[in-house]
């Protein structure tokens, strides 16, 4: 059964979303979308209320909808779901990770090797969600999967933050260069500390940060 229209226009929000195209305060305007992606109003307001039920986005009264500002404790809030899912996501698909996975999680984390290309063709925060995508794939928790990609879509700009904003660009890449090697290892439990240890850390730095600037 293919994707219906709403199911069409939300998966084409969420990917903007995951690429980081969406800045917090965007306003997502119901006719420039519909044009867009030749649809009826209908379909797009039906995708933006299913979205804004998720919190990915607000709608406000005669204005329409806006991808929310960045606070501390929308911040903690994703990042405690995250440490909540995507552990036993990759505790259930590290002993199933086929070549192809892994090969996938390399590409969206090495810029060089010969990958350059298809990296560059990522943003970041893109680039961030197709790595642990990757990892997490083989779990064959679809549902769990999917609510995987929504956090990441809620943490894209917090992700931004933490990378560019904060410095930590380089610390985020060795962190999932280790998780890498370890999931190629098959070493779950050596993976699901590092990976835990790696959300703590951006969750920390992004959530002090947030409240320092409140």
């Amino acid at each position: 059964m293919g994707m219906s229209t709403v199911d069409r226009v939300q998966e084409s929000v969420l990917t903007s979303m995951l690429r980081g195209d969406l800045a917090p305060g965007t306003w997502l305007r119901q006719d420039d979308l519909a044009e867009r992606l030749g649809v009826s109003k209908i379909p797009v307001r039906e995708a933006l209320q299913r979205l804004a039920g998720l919190g990915l986005l607000r709608f406000e009264t005669n204005r329409g909808a806006v991808v929310p500002t960045l606070t501390a404790d929308d911040a903690e809030e994703t990042y405690a779901l995250r440490r909540a899912i995507e552990p036993k996501l990759l505790r259930r698909a590290i002993p199933r990770l086929s070549i192809v996975e892994l090969a996938e999680a390399e590409v969206a984390l090495a810029p060089s090797r010969g990958r350059r290309a298809a990296r560059d063709a990522m943003s970041g925060t893109e680039a961030n969600w197709a790595f642990h995508r990757a990892l997490y794939r083989a779990s064959g928790w679809d549902r769990g999967l999917a609510m995987a990609e929504i956090l990441h879509a809620g943490i894209a700009p917090y992700v931004a933050l933490y990378t560019e904003g904060l410095g930590a660009a380089a610390t985020s890449a060795s962190e999932h260069a280790a998780l890498l090697d370890a999931c190629r290892a098959g070493d779950v439990r050596r993976a699901v500390s590092l990976l835990m240890a790696h959300l703590d850390a951006a969750a920390d730095a992004v959530v002090r940060f947030l409240r320092t600037e409140d």
